[in-house]
């Protein structure tokens, strides 16, 4: 019985704290849904905005949330993170590797043209943050992206200098970058010219354009074959 009363206490504060924290997913939620459907991307997101959608008075908001700072980074968080789960299924060793470059910025194309005002609000500086999660979430992608990139020049038994070797993680967050870079300027316009699959099909081919001529300066030859296909030969 004695147990039983000491452990009544952490299960009502567990259960608080699930309270809390499902509290804080919905307000973010209702953030979200306010960004995507009333705002023109860039608009500013105002607590009273998120306070309507989510039902709750904008005093009761701040229960979950130490102050906008707060508030804010947790939506860019909750943003990086929908659009984190999408781009890192794309980044597999499927297909062949021209085909791996063009899932992987499809992806990214596709999302960012449908989620324009999220996009921007991610992207900002929030005064007061202590870090920025975009800066997080590319980092998570270009980990992956390099451990691809790596994983291929072994299979290739390719001849990598180290200093190579050691350019290979900012020479990956160039293409990341420089691919968010273009998908930005591309999606502030007021019509979305090219299409985005065309856009998409340009911005692929720009990219492997690089790597390929890179891979090429090293004289490292990359087989227009499935990764899978090579993996047999390997084994072979």
């Amino acid at each position: 019985m004695g147990t039983a009363r000491r452990d009544q206490p952490d299960g009502r504060k567990r259960r608080w704290q699930q309270h809390n924290a499902d509290r804080r997913q919905a307000v973010i939620d209702a953030a979200l849904t306010v960004l995507a459907r009333d705002l023109e991307p860039g608009a500013e997101l105002s607590v009273q905005q998120i306070a309507d959608e989510a039902g709750v008075h904008r005093t009761v908001l701040y229960r979950y949330f130490a102050d906008r700072t707060d508030l804010d980074v947790a939506i860019q968080q909750e943003i990086c993170n929908r659009a984190g789960v999408l781009l890192l299924a794309a980044v597999t060793l499927e297909g062949t590797p021209r085909e791996i470059a063009h899932r992987i910025i499809d992806a990214y194309v596709g999302w960012g043209a449908e989620n324009v005002a999220l996009m921007r609000f991610a992207e900002r500086d929030i005064a007061g943050a202590a870090s920025k999660p975009l800066d997080d979430a590319i980092g998570q992608i270009a980990e992956q992206i390099e451990l691809v990139i790596g994983g291929f020049l072994a299979l290739l038994d390719a001849e990598v200098s180290d200093e190579d070797r050691d350019a290979l993680t900012p020479y990956v967050f160039l293409l990341v970058g420089g691919v968010m870079a273009a998908v930005r300027s591309w999606s502030s316009r007021d019509e979305l010219r090219p299409p985005a699959p065309a856009f998409t099909r340009l911005l692929a081919d720009v990219t492997w354009l690089q790597i390929e001529g890179l891979a090429a300066s090293r004289d490292i030859e990359v087989p227009d074959l499935p990764v899978e296909q090579l993996l047999n030969i390997e084994e072979a």
